[in-house]
Order: structure tokens, then sequence, then C-alpha cells
């Protein structure tokens, strides 16, 4: 279907890790701005291991609170959203994926930002160190999933990412790793 917006003019500010545009369009016979955020895609993962969810509780200075969290990131040049996803879990919480299966994507807030969310579960195998940023101050817990299904229902997990990847897990009850895992047998698999 064809966009109703005809951009007028186009610019890009570069801000840190964002990028603001700021377009002039038309739009059913009107001229007005039109101001969004570009941001790179990222990725979101919903670690477990042993039937118990891995969270993060993480300062967000932006809103100068901690928070709990699932781990995720931005989708570096040159890499797949799975093979983020994989670097994100091991730099965030030191596990690997015995096995990663995409959830899908989604968009956070299409609105005012064209960011997409690239979503997958993972089977954690062990755990080891960690390579946090420098300026990240992580906690790691693991919760049962009724207790993390407790977090969500009372609002105290807030993070919209991990909201998703915990909806589309639940929608979806982790068939394609199941599937995958009856057709690979035991080993080790990535999918890439």
């Amino acid at each position: 279907m064809k966009s109703p917006f005809q951009t007028l003019s186009h610019h890009k500010k570069e801000i840190g890790r964002f990028t603001v545009i700021q377009d002039r369009v038309r739009v059913n016979e009107h001229e007005q701005m039109y101001d969004y955020l570009e941001i790179r895609p990222g990725v979101c993962i919903l670690p477990m291991k042993d039937g118990k969810v891995i969270l993060q509780r993480q300062y967000r200075y932006p809103i100068q609170d901690w928070q709990w969290e699932l781990p995720g990131g931005f989708v570096d040049e040159g890499e797949t959203p799975q093979e983020a996803a994989a670097r994100e879990l091991k730099e965030e919480t030191g596990y690997e994926a015995g096995q990663l299966c995409p959830l899908g994507a989604f968009y956070p807030s299409f609105g005012s930002t064209n960011e997409k969310i690239y979503l997958f579960f993972a089977e954690c195998r062990a755990q080891s160190g960690c390579h946090r940023e420098p300026g990240e101050v992580i906690q790691m817990q693991e919760l049962q999933k009724e207790e993390f299904r407790k977090l969500v229902h009372s609002g105290e997990f807030m993070h919209g990412a991990g909201l998703a990847a915990w909806a589309r897990y639940l929608s979806q009850d982790a068939a394609c790793c199941q599937q995958k895992r009856e057709a690979d047998g035991p080993k080790d698999n990535i999918e890439k």
C-alpha cells in the first residue's frame, strides 16, 4: 500500500547513540513537521536455565531507578540478530545459549522511533565470566517461571522488550525450541 505521506524535506542530526530525524511532510493536503528517533536494531533475550528465568536488575539513569529486565542490546554492524543475541547474552550474563530460538520482532514505539527489536528465547548452558560495558551496573537473579509471572503481573517488571519477549514466549510456548530439540537430538545448536 502506498504511503499517504510525502516528504518535503529531510534533516538528520547525530546525538550520541541516537539520530534525530526532522522531516517536513504533506499528508491529507496538510503540511507539518514529523520528528522521530532513528535507532539501530536491537535484541532482547528471554534466558532460562533449569526452568528458571535469568533476570537482571539494572540501574537506569534516564529514570533514576533500579529496574528488572532481560538481557539485550544493539545489533552491531555486520552481525545478524541471532549473533547479537548470543553475544549480548554472554556479555551481560556470562551464559552461553545451548539453544537460541527466534520469537519474532516488534517496534517498541513506532510513532516516535523506527527502532526494531528482535526477540529470542535462550536455553542456557554453563555460565562463565561476563564482559559488561564499563557503564553497566547489573545484578543477576534467577526466578522460577511462576515467580517471574508474578513480577510481570504486579507491574514490577516494566521492561518493554522483556514484556514483549515474555508474551511471545507464552503465545508460542517455545514450540520452536521444542521442535528443534526433537529434530537435533541432544547436541547443542544455535539457530542462524
